[in-house]
């Protein structure tokens, strides 16, 4: 009750409640709301509510914001800043709340920018303050289109900069590149009053052509397909030198019956896997990790390079990779009817998925059969052919897995992701949601195996050597309590009171199995979850419900895995380029590739929704099922079902009647005819408007014709 109380008023900042309106924004009837009587007052004579002479509370800080930073007057503190379409900015301060800035006070500052703040006391809704400092940009090159103004040529955007103006330099610009994308590196910041001054650097091509989109994303997240001249020649000195045999000590599995299982479009195998029954009836699962170690040496150009890129990251376009082509696609990848040098774990297991053993190798392999996941599906699905004893066996030993790993707690979010197919002109000519197959969840239970095992092994016992572990903390309080203010509001089951943990968010989710909200609470759920990293310490993985977890099965796109490579190699068998990596150094390597990891994601997200939009383009007049995805005081997101689209339905085109935000609610509501629009909601919409340069797809509600079902 306390966390339920104090959630909702912190979410209302300066508004004060009635118990009245208390207890129906919280849902409570009957013996609650004496509870919630009782539990007020306690809060009160605590001191973490005030009441005034109406009897009314607002959230008053007390312990639980007593390790919040002060926002009193004239205090400075530093924090990234973001600009709104609006002008204004705010700035994100750790252990206080975001600090509003006015236009007036954002003084040079642009979007992303570390700046130092100095306060100014609070505002109805937060704290309040000025740029005193712009300490470090967040940005030099800009990726926007030129437009003709009086005297020059300006660039725009479709996500707000600044609250000026940025000029372009007359000398690298035309006439002729009006309308088209540009990347451009600012020369001058200038200042509050003044515009900001860049040059074009390289001409994109047509805003309104979508084969510009690729180049645009890369661009606007400094992503580069190409390689230095330096890291290229010296792939191609390591790809004569590096010799792939047995002589070096390496096991020879070439007889072994191993197979991979990827995406249709996959250029680049890292990962293979192998299944034998030993005469006692226990399994020895291969999982059979491409050794990039031997071409990757450390404080070489292509490890720098790769240690930059920290991951590959990939488009329906095309991808950049961590490693130059012919290692990524060739010599490092585990292509079939090749011989290839393997890191492999060997796992000893019974039937019923308990481990009995592991042993880590250095091994030579033979991929005898490249699987597409729709391929080894079909095989499954029609139990017979030459390769189904494998598959089938493969599946019966990780359903084993699966059932051990959810039964210890593990939270398995089964969320579909949009799949693009691609016309020749760059526009989707379908956009579906992805299906999770059996092969699917084959292939994830032998990787998730993998990386636990060497996250347990290889840094030891007591003390344990350093190590580089991927690690997600539980969820914060905040979060939790948010979550569980929406699930009461929609009338469905709630986390337990007490501690968090995964088996208990387990629940959750299974309980919405049959819940037309389920997908819903499932993405919300997520983004109430921290988000995992890569730590030198290890705090376990809450979502995995695993208490150590690396990422040891993709070094070839992943620089943390090549980095536990090394680290395995030069435990279990003592050679090969093992550097002696410190906590220190390990920490960084697992600081830049968690921002590397996320700067791939914003690039992928970026690109997904140009093509989306393009798509919508395509739809404007069509009429689709959707659900409420979101909902803010100017209308609601939509999400179309069948494509996994988001668009908006703004207040200003509900004329039914004037709506108010219920932001305890999820809802709008209306204030004479009572109806509401509430997160989760089922409606039907029409696509009415699509902006690419704007980046934004408008809806309206309709009501279903009468006699029409639902898609």
């Amino acid at each position: 009750m306390k966390d339920l109380i104090i959630s909702y008023l912190k979410s209302r900042p300066g508004r004060s409640a009635s118990l009245k309106g208390l207890a129906r924004h919280l849902g409570l009837r009957g013996k609650q709301q004496s509870q919630l009587r009782a539990e007020v007052k306690r809060l009160v004579a605590a001191g973490q509510l005030v009441e005034d002479s109406r009897h009314r509370v607002v959230y008053g800080g007390g312990e639980s914001a007593g390790s919040r930073k002060s926002a009193a007057p004239g205090k400075q503190v530093e924090g990234r800043i973001s600009v709104t379409r609006g002008g204004y900015g705010f700035v994100a301060v750790e252990g206080m709340d975001d600090v509003f800035v006015a236009r007036r006070d954002l003084r040079s500052a642009a979007y992303g920018d570390l700046v130092k703040v100095q306060l100014l006391g609070r505002r109805p809704r937060g704290p309040a303050g000025k740029v005193l400092q712009v300490l470090e940009r967040g940005r030099n090159s800009l990726v926007g289109t030129v437009i003709e103004v009086p005297g020059g040529f300006e660039l725009v955007f479709p996500e707000p900069l600044a609250n000026r103006a940025v000029r372009l330099n007359k000398a690298t610009v035309s006439k002729n590149d009006a309308g088209s994308l540009v990347y451009a590196q600012v020369t001058d910041w200038g200042d509050s009053s003044t515009a900001i001054r860049a040059d074009v650097l390289e001409v994109i091509g047509p805003a309104n052509d979508p084969l510009s989109d690729f180049k645009l994303v890369l661009r606007q997240h400094d992503l580069d397909e190409a390689f230095p001249a330096q890291v290229e020649a010296e792939t191609a000195r390591q790809a004569g030198a590096v010799k792939v045999d047995s002589s070096d000590g390496r096991r020879d599995l070439r007889s072994w019956k191993v197979i991979t299982i990827d995406p249709q479009s996959a250029k680049d195998f890292d990962d293979a896997l192998s299944l034998q029954q030993r005469p006692d009836g226990t399994w020895l699962l291969g999982v059979h990790i491409a050794d990039v170690t031997l071409y990757v040496t450390p404080g070489s150009h292509i490890d720098s390079e790769a240690r930059i890129r920290g991951n590959s990251v990939y488009f329906t376009e095309g991808m950049v990779p961590m490693l130059p082509h012919q290692l990524s696609s060739d010599l490092c990848s585990l292509r079939p009817a090749v011989d290839r040098p393997a890191v492999s774990a060997l796992i000893q297991l019974t039937g019923d998925g308990e481990v009995l053993g592991v042993e880590f190798a250095r091994t030579l392999i033979h991929n005898r059969r490249r699987f597409t996941y729709q391929e080894a599906h079909a095989i499954l699905e029609r139990g017979t052919g030459k390769w189904f004893d494998l598959l089938g066996s493969l599946r019966k030993l990780t359903r084993a897995l699966f059932d051990r790993r959810i039964s210890a707690g593990s939270i398995d979010f089964d969320i579909p992701e949009p799949l693009i197919e691609l016309d020749p002109a760059g526009v989707p000519h379908t956009i579906r949601p992805s299906q999770r197959l059996d092969s699917h969840r084959l292939v994830e239970e032998c990787m998730l195996l993998a990386n636990r095992l060497v996250a347990e092994r290889v840094p030891g016992g007591k003390p344990r050597k350093p190590f580089i572990y991927r690690v997600h903390d539980e969820p914060g309080r905040e979060q939790i309590q948010k979550l569980t203010l929406l699930l009461r509001r929609l009338q469905l089951p709630i986390l337990p009171a007490g501690e968090i943990t995964s088996a208990r968010v387990r629940d959750l989710l299974e309980a919405m199995e049959d819940s037309p909200y389920r997908d819903l609470i499932e993405t919300i759920t997520l983004r109430s979850m921290a988000k995992a990293t890569y730590s030198a310490n290890n705090i376990g993985h809450f979502g995995l419900a695993f208490t150590h977890y690396t990422h040891f099965t993709s070094p070839i796109r992943r620089y943390a895995d090549l980095v536990v490579h090394r680290l395995l190699v030069q435990q279990f068998n003592g050679s090969g380029p093992s550097p002696q990596y410190s906590v220190e150094e390990l920490a960084k390597v697992a600081a830049n590739c968690s921002e590397r990891e996320q700067l791939a994601l914003k690039a992928e997200r970026t690109y997904r929704r140009l093509k989306e939009l393009r798509f919508l383009a395509t739809q404007i007049g069509k009429r689709f099922d959707g659900i409420i995805s979101g909902v803010i005081p100017k209308g609601v997101f939509v999400q179309i079902r069948e494509f996994l689209i988001d668009g908006f339905v703004g207040t200003e085109w509900l004329d039914d009647d004037e709506y108010v935000y219920d932001e305890a609610g999820y809802a709008l509501r209306g204030r004479r005819g009572g109806r509401v629009l509430q997160l989760g909601q089922e409606v039907y919409i029409q696509v009415r408007d699509v902006s690419i340069t704007n980046r934004y797809a408008d809806f309206i509600l309709l009501a279903r014709p009468s006699g029409e079902k639902k898609k």
